[in-house]
């Protein structure tokens, strides 16, 4: 499988890139030092500044893969879709977080490894969802063609990358906080946003390369300035 190379997505990667940066050094910034205690510059602030740039890439990712299902008529990128949309209403509506503190309430997990119950109960929360969209890819994946094949093949592996920020790092910040070393916690937490940051990112670009090498993207069929004398290179996936 090729997918084109060009300036233009190395500029969306660089803009990408350059913006996760900035909210990484404004969350050390707030963290570190007394120029600002405005909390909505901390990447672990829900809602913050740097979270809802996260919405936009997942909103982004969710929308594009919708695109490609229904021109494509590929129902492996239909089920990628639903994944990122279910990523987004769990960022933005805390649903892991909630639906941890009901089953927690109700099965009173006994801590473990200094995990509470209300943290176990988010892992299964995130676990049981996890495995519900890999079993659903998986089911679609078998009537997909070549193509979606091995971009699902690349995006299981870049989603495994994100369940390693999202959810093992979370997990090790939360057993190590016990032992109350502040420069441990802030790096657990800068480790684990700002992975996720850095991963959704390369999903987010990975994503716009792929329909940008569809025929039926309509962006690739308009004519930019000097558009002639910029190379384009492919790469093989």
């Amino acid at each position: 499988m090729k997918i084109n190379l060009n300036n233009w997505s190395s500029r969306l990667l660089s803009l990408l890139l350059a913006t996760d940066i900035l909210f990484i050094a404004l969350h050390i910034i707030y963290k570190t030092t007394k120029l600002t205690s405005n909390s909505s510059f901390s990447l672990e602030m829900d809602r913050g500044y740097p979270e809802v740039f996260q919405y936009i890439k997942e909103y982004w990712i969710a929308l594009l893969f919708l695109f490609l299902a229904l021109k494509n008529h590929v129902s492996v990128y239909a089920a990628w879709s639903l994944l990122f949309l279910y990523l987004l209403l769990d960022d933005y509506f805390q649903v892991h977080e909630i639906g941890g503190k009901i089953i927690s309430d109700k099965l009173n997990f006994p801590a473990i490894f200094n995990l509470r119950s209300v943290d176990l109960g988010e892992l299964l929360v995130s676990t049981s969802a996890s495995l519900f969209f890999l079993i659903l890819i998986a089911i679609t994946y078998r009537f997909s063609n070549s193509r979606a094949k091995q971009v699902s093949k690349y995006m299981i592996a870049l989603l495994f990358l994100l369940a390693f920020f999202g959810i093992v790092t979370d997990m090790a910040h939360i057993m190590l906080e016990s032992l109350s070393i502040k420069l441990l916690n802030d790096f657990m937490g800068l480790l684990e946003d700002g992975g996720e940051h850095l991963v959704m990112t390369l999903i987010a670009w990975f994503v716009f390369l792929l329909f940008d090498s569809s025929s039926d993207n309509p962006i690739s069929k308009l004519k930019f300035p000097n558009a002639a004398t910029k190379p384009r290179r492919d790469i093989d996936l």
